[in-house]
């Protein structure tokens, strides 16, 4: 067997040693240590902190709100003085409102990050609803003026006191009688109410003739809201044209513009045209005698027609038309008025003459 001890004088007597790393080692003097090692890892310095960049925009942003309000406000901004479209621009303006105020809170908490599209949709609905009740006021003001009846003018008894109450009787009475007086020479323009202003009946009207273009109109209203639903029937008339209406006790009032004077139909106010006829509703017998008319429509184009029906009644309803034409510009027309026939009329310009 072999002595250890000799290991260690073997070892000794050739002066190298074992190297043990986990065994500091001494390093002969005048010469430079080399690294010690332990039996603890080594640790390294921490990484420096990350230089400015970008910074990360945040996440589950909820920018659905303020890019509506954006678009309900363009759209209610565009279509909210528009009339008929008004009040779905008026409903576009409201939820703008609504939801340009949501998307403002949402950004201010960080939820969002459309501010300026959420504050812009929130101007922009406003702006429309301020513009559409704009719009819709004047509207209404120019549709009252048309008809007559403004409501800036109108005053109640509360507003001018009951002191005024008799000074305003007075001033009835004497309206009353002046229009009496109207009525007797004739009813001018202006909405008349039928039983207490304008007596049911047929009147008559001519159309004067100035010179420079000039029109009548008369219609029959079964009430006085101004709606188009209470438009019972209405007619024009040209200038020079010969008028002719029959109110019936059933209708509320009658609306007449453009300067006529109507009276009652009469004997004494027909007029006797002979053998040929122009424009307007002419009555057969008294004005019109029955018998075949022809003309010759003037001109080249659409606008110079002419028009002629014959019918059963003056009260401008459309059942009353037993027949019609239209006279292209350029063509003879022709037309057999029979003597059961309660008129016929005539428009576009033409005179017919019996044949």
């Amino acid at each position: 067997m072999n002595d250890p001890s000799s290991n260690d004088s073997s070892s000794d007597q050739s002066g190298q040693t074992e190297y043990d790393p986990y065994i500091t080692q001494q390093e002969p003097s005048g010469t430079e240590q080399a690294p010690q090692l332990s039996g603890t890892p080594p640790t390294y310095p921490p990484f420096p902190p990350q230089g400015p960049g970008f910074p990360t925009p945040p996440t589950g942003t909820a920018n659905g709100l303020g890019t509506a309000a954006l678009v309900l406000g363009i759209s209610g901004a565009v279509v909210g003085w528009v009339p008929v479209l008004g009040c779905l621009g008026w409903v576009a303006c409201i939820l703008a409102i609504v939801f340009g105020v949501i998307g403002i809170t949402r950004a201010n908490s960080g939820r969002a990050t459309n501010n300026r599209a959420a504050m812009a949709g929130l101007g922009l609905g406003i702006a429309g609803l301020v513009l559409g009740v704009i719009a819709a006021a004047t509207l209404e003001l120019e549709v009252a003026s048309i008809e007559g009846e403004d409501p800036r003018t109108e005053t109640t008894l509360a507003e001018t006191g009951p002191e005024n109450s008799e000074e305003d009787a007075d001033d009835t009475a004497e309206a009353d009688g002046a229009e009496s007086a109207d009525e007797s020479a004739g009813v001018g323009d202006g909405i008349w109410e039928v039983g207490s202003e304008v007596e049911p009946g047929t009147y008559v009207t001519t159309v004067p003739d100035t010179g420079v273009v000039n029109s009548c109109y008369v219609a029959r209203l079964s009430g006085f809201s101004g709606e188009f639903d209470e438009l019972i029937a209405n007619d024009n008339l040209s200038e020079g044209a010969r008028g002719r209406v029959t109110i019936s006790e059933n209708d509320a009032g009658v609306e007449f513009t453009g300067g006529c004077e109507w009276e009652a139909a009469s004997e004494s106010n027909a007029v006797e045209l002979g053998d040929s006829a122009g424009d307007g509703v002419w009555e057969v017998g008294s004005e019109i005698q029955p018998g075949t008319y022809v003309t010759q429509a003037e001109g080249e184009g659409a606008v110079d027609s002419c028009y002629v029906a014959r019918l059963s009644g003056f009260s401008m309803d459309i059942d009353e038309i037993i027949a019609n034409n239209n006279i292209d510009a350029g063509a003879q027309g022709r037309i057999t008025i029979e003597d059961s026939d309660a008129g016929v009329k005539f428009s576009g310009g033409c005179t017919w003459s019996r044949d």
